[in-house]
């Protein structure tokens, strides 16, 4: 088995979040300045690499700048419900706290929360989405994601492709 890792100054995103902990509470709203790097494992492809760099590479970086100057919000918190408000996306929270945001500023993802772990799992299978699409996918194996949000913390995901055995699923 084979393996590349990229890991570029230009995988970074700043993001507005807040953190929902397992009892319901949450973090302040608050921002970081996230950096990521990807892993792709499988054999070698009909050029004797895992991925074209010069190809792979802009793929990552697009979908870290879709997520780049955004308030991101989990579609899928039982403590946090999203609806439209005119021009904006209005969040609140269990706790009665709400606020509004822009649409065009504001991305929900379909995830339980925003932890470093699941934004390492998005990214995951946003590359894994975007291979599939350029074919490119069947010779590999897992595809592993890291998020850091401040330097020495970081979460990462392995995503082993649905393909291979033991597949898994998203959030």
């Amino acid at each position: 088995m084979y393996r590349i890792r990229v890991e570029k100054q230009y995988f970074n995103f700043s993001v507005a979040h807040f953190l929902i902990f397992a009892d319901g509470s949450r973090e302040p709203l608050h921002g970081h300045n996230y950096w990521a790097w990807v892993e792709v494992e499988g054999d070698l492809g009909p050029g004797h690499y895992v991925l074209d760099y010069i190809t792979f590479k802009p793929l990552f970086r697009k979908l870290c700048d879709a997520l780049d100057h955004k308030v991101i919000l989990p579609r899928h918190s039982e403590h946090l419900k999203i609806a439209e408000a005119g021009p904006n996306w209005r969040a609140t929270h269990s706790d009665g706290s709400s606020f509004e945001y822009p649409r065009q500023d504001t991305l929900i993802l379909d995830l339980p929360n925003t932890s470093t772990e699941l934004l390492a799992n998005h990214l995951a299978h946003g590359i894994y989405d975007a291979l599939v699409a350029r074919d490119e996918y069947r010779h590999l194996h897992a595809i592993t994601v890291g998020v850091e949000e401040a330097p020495g913390q970081q979460g990462s995901y392995r995503f082993v492709l649905p393909h291979t055995v033991g597949g898994a699923k998203r959030g």
